[in-house]
């Protein structure tokens, strides 16, 4: 049917849409093509799309062309029904424009007649069903032939998700969720998911009396109950609301779901415990830790939230998800807040951060695989330290934030700073400060009467008052056997007079500690220097024994270390926290040093104590003077360790430290590579020797001249008479050592007979021919094999590719290795030097360190008068409660805390922005 027909035929389809309440058809005779928009030539069959004037007073087209009257448009099909007008919009389907024909029966005798008898397949399209959700007139849902389209998993979603934003009313909603739960079989399987997406979408619409109505439908509805878990359905709803970061919706479920006071379901093995209880490593409070949401974890945290260690989950990419929420900076400041309203224990935020922040940095390098992630969470922690630090306004409360003045406690914060290589928050400038102000000026950990006597950092002083003062220290330093007599508790202060010598004051200052430990140092070296000269008789005995001295007090000062570190971990310690502070560079460095001096030194006790003409032990001897000629060695070179200090040699000698695992995996690498090829080499020219007479082996020359090719590059290719084990010609020996005493041992090199030759065979060539050749001569050599050419041959290609692996390419790799952490040192060269100069420092901040050598032994008086003096002063602090050092300690205990509070009120965790939003908790941890 098209505009041609004639006006009869027109007239009978106007008759029949009126019969159908339909607008009127125009008259083609009075069609105005100016505003027509479609072709006019398109069949009527198959459309149903009707456009609508804006205002109604204007004409309308059809979709085929046709013109409607501007009288009919005034009043529509649904007018006339008392319903909502929905006749608005341009390609609008008839069934949305006319609610008498939503149903196939209704529209397919008007398809029938448009389309010539044609049948319609579908009823609806899923623009026109999600329209008519969006309108609120869900009667399509009683017709059977929609059903295939509303069993798609994808689409049944869109449907709900259109539902719960477009509309927001719960009568539509549960209409809607009811028809999926008795649908079909492949709509009941979904509905946990569908139900999840109007949660999910009610959600992120904001509106909180839709999502508490919601949940106030499945908490009712019995055929829910049966088919999902309501339970987890709640956890979804709160998961959803830490995803969109809403507060006020995370509140209203969390309150509802206080008052409902759900009991524990069980479904499918998985245990879901009631809001009133614990909830253990739920995804929510795992999705909001670990985006360091500090609002959300807090509200979490107050509902029962908790995050726990689990060390039976073997998934790493859930061991990652947990320990980022556990080390988050936003759980730590709820567990603070927390836990200091229920119980009196400080919970310190910053040891925390610390303490995660170390553990990242040990599974950074345990797990490589995932080096980014823990780099992350490293770098969180230590931030947040930092903005914590730099709250602080004044000298005062970096000291106290630090715990500098915390003489009770030996992990104070800038300890295990220092210790756990936290660089980035030693090197900031109020922290540098502070410690060099307690290492330089005479502060002391112990609270007393003690007054510094200059107020100038020691980086301050001219030259020539650090040099005075270093002379001042010199009466001092060898006045120390006499401090443990005069531990300061046993002569406590009275008001501005002391009882305690000056020496002993001047002890305590950590500078000094440091100057003395360099004197005793200096000593030590002066008595190796005297014993490489030999001393006669009479003196080596004074030599050695202050050597045996130093070498064990020395011995003792490395073991302190170690029992200092170990008392740091506390009743339940962490080994590889231990072994990662105590294992250092300098200190693996003291301990070789320490084993080398320590052996030599019981082979120069047997020495001594074995002295029988009888008894030869000058294999021993000679043993113990290799391992003390290599432990002087090591002990000179570490003077450079001092060097740290300067600001001139410290980055040089870091690039030193940091450049010896280049070597280390160089070295591992060239001596694989001259393993394998002196291995091949040698076994070809091993073929040449003489068993018989146990002469012309190669293994040794070749192996040494492989070996010597890493400092002597492009050198010749190896020849046999080179590397291997040639005898020397006996005449030419007794003509240079006839008529002298001695034989300078090069000049017996030209006896060294490279080829032997037959004599026989020499003397049969020279009398059949006048003439010998060079290869006539070959024939006679005895100590050679046939086919030694060949094994020249064989090895010159072997020895190319060797030096080209190892002099082209190894050594270029291991000259861009050292530049590239050379590099790295470059550039973060001000934060390395000054972690790197307070390490070197923060020995000498510990009042119980031992004393330096040689009074290292007078330190277990010390520590035995300590014992006695500490329970002297606890016992005059119970009795009295005047005891000034552990007063202070609690007044200072009590004005940190009272810091911690005020500045994380001022500094709350910033919340991450997600990299991808997925409203579906990936991981599902809380079952572990």
């Amino acid at each position: 049917m098209t505009l041609n027909k004639s006006t009869a035929d027109v007239r009978g389809i106007s008759a029949l849409l009126e019969t159908l309440a339909l607008p009127r058809l125009a008259d083609p005779a009075r069609f105005d093509p100016s505003v027509s928009t479609g072709s006019l030539s398109s069949p009527l069959c198959g459309s149903q799309d009707l456009l609508v004037g804006k205002n109604g007073l204007e004409s309308s087209l059809s979709a085929n062309g046709h013109v409607l009257n501007k009288e009919t448009v005034r009043e529509c099909a649904c007018t006339r029904q008392n319903e909502h007008c929905i006749c608005s919009g341009n390609g609008l389907a008839m069934s949305a424009l006319y609610p008498e024909m939503r149903f196939s029966w209704e529209i397919k005798s008007v398809d029938a007649l448009f389309c010539n008898g044609l049948t319609r397949f579908g009823d609806l399209s899923k623009e026109g069903i999600l329209q008519a959700i969006k309108d609120g007139d869900l009667r399509f849902l009683q017709d059977e032939t929609n059903l295939p389209l509303l069993s798609e998993k994808t689409f049944s979603k869109e449907c709900v998700r259109v539902c719960v934003k477009e509309t927001r009313e719960m009568k539509n909603i549960e209409e809607l969720l009811d028809f999926f739960l008795v649908a079909n079989n492949e709509t009941r399987r979904n509905v946990t998911g569908l139900i999840k997406e109007a949660i999910n979408s009610s959600v992120k619409v904001a509106d909180d009396v839709l999502v508490i109505g919601i949940l106030e439908y499945l908490q009712s509805d019995k055929k829910i109950k049966t088919l999902t878990d309501t339970a987890e359905l709640v956890e979804d709803a709160v998961y959803a609301a830490a995803v969109e970061q809403s507060s006020d919706t995370l509140n209203s479920i969390l309150k509802w779901s206080q008052n409902n006071k759900m009991k524990k379901i069980v479904n499918k093995g998985k245990v879901f415990s009631g809001i009133r209880g614990l909830k253990i490593n739920c995804s929510s409070i795992i999705y909001a830790a670990k985006r360091n949401d500090y609002d959300r974890v807090k509200i979490l945290y107050r509902h029962g939230y908790r995050l726990q260690r689990c060390d039976t989950m073997t998934d790493p990419l859930k061991k990652i998800e947990l320990f980022k929420a556990l080390a988050s900076p936003a759980y730590i400041v709820a567990s603070l807040e927390n836990s200091n309203e229920v119980s009196s224990d400080f919970f310190c935020p910053v040891k925390m951060c610390f303490e995660f922040a170390c553990e990242a940095n040990f599974r950074k390098s345990t797990i490589p695989e995932y080096k980014r992630e823990y780099a992350e969470i490293e770098n969180r922690c230590e931030d947040y330290a930092i903005s914590l630090l730099e709250q602080c306004e004044d000298l005062r409360e970096v000291e106290t934030f630090i715990q500098t003045r915390n003489s009770g406690n030996k992990d104070s914060n800038y300890i295990l700073a220092i210790l756990d290589s936290r660089m980035k928050f030693v090197a900031h400038e109020r922290f540098q400060y502070v410690m060099l102000k307690k290492f330089g000026i005479g502060e002391t950990e112990i609270e007393d009467d003690f007054d510094a006597y200059t107020n100038a950092l020691w980086i301050d002083m001219p030259m020539f008052s650090r040099i005075l003062h270093v002379f001042k220290q010199i009466p001092c330093y060898f006045l120390l056997f006499l401090y443990p007599f005069f531990y300061p508790c046993i002569f406590p202060s009275k008001g501005n007079n002391t009882m305690a010598p000056w020496f002993c004051k001047e002890w305590r200052v950590p500078l000094n500690r440091a100057i003395y430990t360099a004197f005793s140092y200096c000593i030590f070296i002066s008595l190796i220097l005297c014993y490489v000269y030999e001393p006669p008789v009479p003196y080596i005995y004074w030599v050695d024994g202050l050597l045996a001295i130093f070498i064990t007090s020395y011995s003792l000062r490395d073991i302190g270390t170690a029992f200092f570190l170990w008392r740091l971990e506390g009743p339940k310690p962490n080994k590889s926290r231990f072994k990662k502070r105590y294992f250092t560079f300098w200190n693996n460095y003291n301990i070789v040093m320490d084993m080398f001096f320590m052996i030599g030194l019981i082979i120069r006790t047997l020495d001594y104590i074995i002295n029988e003409e009888n008894v030869d032990i000058s294999a021993l001897s000679s043993a113990g003077r290799i391992l003390w000629g290599i432990a002087f060695t090591f002990a000179i070179i570490k003077i450079i360790k001092i060097g740290i200090a300067s600001k001139y040699f410290g980055p040089i000698i870091l690039s030193i430290n940091a450049m010896m695992k280049d070597v280390c995996m160089f070295l591992i690498t060239f001596f694989v590579i001259m393993l394998a090829f002196s291995c091949g080499v040698s076994y070809m020219f091993n073929y040449l020797q003489d068993e018989e007479l146990d002469m012309g082996s190669s293994t040794g020359g070749v192996f040494t001249y492989f070996f010597w090719v890493l400092l002597q590059p492009f050198r010749g290719n190896p020849d046999y008479d080179k590397v291997a084990d040639l005898p020397y010609d006996t005449n030419c020996l007794s003509s240079i050592a006839n008529g002298v005493d001695e034989i300078n041992i090069k000049s017996i090199a030209k006896c060294r007979m490279e080829t032997m030759y037959n004599t026989a065979c020499m003397a049969k060539k020279m009398n059949d021919s006048m003439k010998v050749s060079k290869d006539d001569l070959a024939e006679c050599i005895i100590s050679r094999r046939q086919g030694s050419e060949n094994l020249q041959t064989a090895v010159v290609p072997m020895w190319v590719v060797y030096q080209f692996l190892v002099s082209v390419v190894l050594l270029r790799i291991l000259i861009v290795m050292m530049t590239i952490t050379y590099r790295k040192i470059y550039d973060n060269l001000d934060t390395q030097w000054k972690y790197a100069r307070l390490y070197l420092a923060i020995q000498f901040f510990d009042p119980d360190s031992l004393l330096p050598p040689p009074f290292t032994f007078l330190t277990l008086i010390m520590y035995l008068i300590r014992a006695v003096a500490k329970s002297n002063c606890m016992a005059s602090q119970r009795s009295t409660n005047s005891n000034k050092r552990y007063k202070q300690c609690a007044a200072i205990d009590i004005e940190y805390r009272s810091l911690i509070f005020s500045f994380i009120d001022n500094v709350k965790p910033e919340p991450e922005s997600p990299k991808g939003k997925n409203i579906t908790p990936v991981f599902d941890i809380s079952q572990y």
